[in-house]
């Protein structure tokens, strides 16, 4: 559905919802249309907000882009994300720091990268930023079985251009620190619906920290063992047990590292407050950092996929 309508009677529900929806326009019917049956006004309504939701979201692509780092060259970034209901692929294509095409996708790595090799005829470096643990930049640990495939070899031999691999939890939180230079400590925390276990990308003094073999930010390794009210599966359903999931898994981090900032992208707890609250329970208020609420990761990880591409082919 592009638009979805909610009575007068449920209005209190607006906010909560807009934030779990971020892609849809969410809007409360007027009580005087309502109450009149009058359609015509209520079609009305809908037109013109449509056309004021999209003017907006038009505007907020255009300006995506003014965080993207300085470059020479044309770098395709891929953001591969998922959650209990869908796997969504990105792609934009940035020529010099222009974005020069973009799209949203469900189809095969291939058919995006044969699409925009077609349309644009060349690119110097393609990035990947997947889910799971990623290792030299080049190995996809698949989460469900923990075998490793080595995709950049094989891309590479098919489209004879450099390929790297990334976490996605890491490239969100290098986009994040291109839009929040002010901070040297950031923590980006990704709890994707439906899952029991999120993940997150850290920077700690400017430098992102992947760990050994790429480890850095993999709560499942811990945050099963600890003191949960319920499996953490089943946690994960509800707007009360993903408030625990997400507290626990900051907990450790904040305690290790101290991040003056941390980015949030929680579908079922879009209110940071309720977080804050929730973790000065464990932690003095004194000692938390700022908390940013992220609607939708996928601009942070595109451009962060593309700050890493460039960094690597620098050096």
């Amino acid at each position: 559905y592009d638009v979805i309508l909610i009575a007068p009677q449920i209005g209190y529900m607006l906010n909560r919802l807009k934030e779990s929806l971020p892609h849809k326009l969410v809007l409360q019917i007027p009580t005087a249309i309502f109450v009149s049956y009058d359609a015509l006004a209520a079609i009305q309504f809908v037109q013109k907000e449509l056309e004021d939701f999209y003017t907006i979201k038009n505007k907020e692509e255009k300006e995506e882009c003014m965080h993207c780092a300085q470059h020479e060259k044309r770098i395709l970034s891929i953001v591969i994300s998922t959650n209990k209901a869908q796997t969504r692929i990105y792609y934009r294509l940035y020529d010099k720091d222009e974005i020069i095409d973009s799209n949203m996708n469900i189809y095969d790595l291939y058919d995006i990268i044969d699409t925009v090799l077609l349309k644009h005829s060349y690119i110097d470096a393609i990035g990947i930023a997947t889910p799971g643990i990623v290792q030299d930049n080049k190995r996809l640990r698949d989460p469900n079985n923990g075998k490793d495939i080595d995709i950049k070899n094989d891309f590479e031999d098919k489209y004879h251009t450099k390929v790297f691999v990334y976490n996605n939890a890491n490239a969100a939180v290098v986009g994040f620190s291109l839009e929040h230079p002010e901070y040297k400590n950031i923590l980006f925390h990704s709890q994707p619906f439906g899952f029991g276990v999120g993940g997150q990308g850290i920077i700690v003094n400017g430098e992102i920290v992947k760990g050994k073999n790429g480890i850095a930010g993999e709560m499942r390794f811990f945050l099963k063992r600890m003191q949960l009210s319920d499996d953490a599966y089943k946690l994960a359903w509800t707007e009360r047990g993903a408030l625990e999931l997400v507290t626990k898994s900051l907990l450790p981090t904040i305690s290790i590292i101290g991040p003056e900032a941390i980015a949030i992208c929680s579908p079922l707890t879009p209110d940071m407050n309720e977080i804050k609250n929730s973790l000065k329970s464990f932690i003095p208020e004194e000692f938390l950092p700022k908390f940013y609420s992220i609607k939708e990761p996928s601009s942070y990880m595109l451009g962060g996929i593309t700050k890493l591409c460039i960094d690597y082919l620098d050096k």
